[in-house]
């Protein structure tokens, strides 16, 4: 009897313990749905890129684009978490797909940088926005201080409205950086894409 009696205080925090630490582990059901609320936030991040490349504002588009690329990393930090919970490695495959992502990233924010000067597409028309527009503080590379307007070289007997030609360099210049940031975008695009097909 007393045998049985010590057998049972033994137990009984063993069991407690196994308890304890298994509700401590995340169940795989549990990390399946915590990757899949990564694929749908990786998703609806694709569908705010969609709507920064078709967006004619450029002010508007840095903002969108900005919120874009805070989301992003946001929702792989969500990934980094739920397979850190769930207790896996992060396989080869994921990993390079995150890299390419995050140098995608780092070339768009140069070129927000470039972009986003009063002196180059002029001050936003829009003195508040609604919240979910805000731009949010999004910490960016120093970019080169370009000056305006450009020196233009003319020859003698050639009159040239310089002011005309300036404002049209600086337009010429907003505009192939806005291409090369929706260029990139779209490139963007396809690696999300590809992470979520082989990651989530």
């Amino acid at each position: 009897m007393k045998k049985i009696k010590y057998l049972t205080g033994l137990l009984v925090p063993v069991i407690l313990l196994f308890s304890t630490s298994c509700q401590q582990q995340p169940s795989s059901a549990d990390s399946q749905v915590d990757l899949a609320e990564v694929k749908t936030e990786m998703q609806e991040v694709n569908e705010l890129i969609d709507e920064s490349i078709n967006e004619e504002s450029v002010h508007v588009f840095i903002n969108k684009t900005d919120l874009a690329l805070n989301e992003l990393d946001n929702y792989i930090d969500d990934y980094l978490l739920a397979m850190d919970n769930a207790n896996e490695n992060v396989a080869k495959e994921p990993r390079n797909s995150i890299i390419k992502i995050k140098e995608k990233v780092a070339g768009i924010d140069l070129r927000l940088a470039l972009l986003d000067n009063e002196n180059l597409i002029g001050q936003s028309p829009f003195d508040e926005l609604p919240e979910q527009t805000h731009k949010e503080d999004r910490v960016r590379p120093i970019a080169y201080p370009y000056h305006y307007p450009y020196s233009t070289n003319t020859t003698p007997g050639q009159p040239v409205d310089i002011e005309d030609t300036a404002i049209k360099e600086i337009e010429d210049y907003a505009k192939e950086i806005h291409k090369e940031i929706v260029n990139e975008l779209k490139e963007l695009k396809t690696e999300i894409d590809e992470f979520i097909v082989a990651s989530l």
